[in-house]
């Protein structure tokens, strides 16, 4: 166990890691609610919008775990996430003249591969910082009260604007950019880890099952939140909602999940990573099946406070698993392949299917993810029969 694991991280080093999650999490509270609004204000219908954002996942799903990987065999996280937070402020003034499906395209390919490799490898850091158990949820989350504060700010500042100016949100954008940039220089060095040796970590972790099931999991209940990501402020906004109440439905979502970082370390020790999954899971699909339901907006407001479980039960277990499963040699890799294949190929799909089916059924197509997320519950408890706690081999 390394030594993060049995004591208490110096102040400093703490505030420094709650000061990264709040620049890298900044730029999310502008990006994923009003993103969508962009694109569609740029020409794209339902359709392109999930293909774009799907495409671009699924590019970060592959060159996520060649980033993380690269950082294993190098030992050093901390220099290759600054290079990717450079590269992302650097694409982003791309968005002020690019228009039409292919411009917007490839410059979300660009931006996407960038800032989406940065967070994989801040994990490993906090987590060789800072305890899973205990630390982790309160340095963390940080990172989801900068995310509520921008989508409030940002939904007030683009309805102070009469309008949807595309270029309020780049604009946002790069001020939270240059704000992250500014976080990953101050984070702290990580506890070194031993390098690992050529393809040793990927081979190990993918020829896991216990691994491979929990990718299978998280990859199906991240998968579930596709409509949400890509459609919900279009649909919202669709039925009247002004973007200061869109800005506060997501922060609300955010502040369940903040509560649940704060103060539940007793129910991540008490439930473990698999329990923490399983209920992502379950609750996640009664979150998506009222949706579908009603825009009431009492409901709606009721139901964004699932998002501790979909997501922050979800987001919780899965750091507590990497931290009892996976050897610490082999962290940057196991990070990098969450990353990549959950939050990046896990998403993608569902974006990409999520585009299809509210293009044509509009607010059902919160019934596919319903179903997806409560799929993931047998795969859970599946996981839970082959895993039973101990660590990944690892391989010279």
């Amino acid at each position: 166990m390394p030594p993060s694991q049995t004591a208490s991280p110096p102040l400093n080093m703490a505030v420094r890691l709650a000061v990264f999650y709040g620049g890298y999490f900044l730029v999310g509270g502008v990006l994923f609610p009003f993103w969508p609004l962009l694109l569609e204000a740029r020409g794209l219908h339902a359709g392109q919008i999930g293909l774009v954002l799907a495409l671009a996942l699924w590019l970060r799903a592959a060159a996520g775990p060649v980033v993380a990987w690269q950082a294993d065999r190098s030992g050093a996280p901390k220099k290759t996430l600054i290079a990717c937070a450079a590269l992302a402020l650097a694409v982003m003034p791309a968005f002020y003249w690019a228009a039409g499906f292919w411009p917007l395209l490839l410059a979300t390919f660009a931006f996407f591969f960038a800032y989406s490799s940065v967070v994989p490898l801040a994990e490993t850091i906090s987590l060789r910082t800072v305890s899973a158990e205990q630390g982790y949820g309160r340095v963390r989350l940080w990172g989801s009260v900068s995310f509520v504060v921008a989508a409030i700010a940002g939904g007030f500042l683009l309805d102070a604007r009469g309008g949807l100016p595309a270029s309020t949100i780049v604009t946002l954008l790069l001020v939270t950019l240059v704000i992250l940039l500014a976080a990953s220089l101050a984070l702290p060095r990580a506890p070194a880890a031993h390098a690992a040796r050529g393809l040793a970590p990927l081979k190990a972790l993918l020829s896991s099952k216990p691994f491979v099931l929990f990718i299978l999991a998280t990859g199906m209940i991240h998968a579930a939140h596709g409509v949400y990501y890509g459609f919900s402020t279009i649909h919202w906004t669709s039925e009247g909602y002004s973007h200061l109440t869109v800005g506060l439905l997501w922060g609300e979502g955010v502040v369940a999940e903040i509560l649940l970082f704060a103060f539940g370390a007793p129910v991540v020790r008490r439930m473990g990573p698999v329990g923490l999954i399983a209920a992502a899971a379950g609750l996640g699909a009664l979150r998506w099946a009222v949706l579908a339901l009603t825009t009431e907006l009492w409901v709606v407001a009721l139901v964004q406070l699932l998002h501790a479980a979909s997501f922050g039960a979800m987001h919780l277990g899965a750091m507590l698993f990497i931290t009892r499963a996976v050897p610490d040699v082999y962290a940057n890799s196991a990070q990098g392949l969450l990353g990549g294949l959950t939050y990046g190929a896990g998403l993608g799909a569902g974006l990409l299917l999520a585009g299809w089916l509210y293009g044509m059924y509009g607010a059902d197509a919160y019934w596919a993810n319903a179903a997806l997320s409560a799929l993931a519950v047998p795969v859970t408890l599946w996981l839970a029969l082959v895993w039973r706690g101990r660590l990944i081999a690892v391989r010279g």
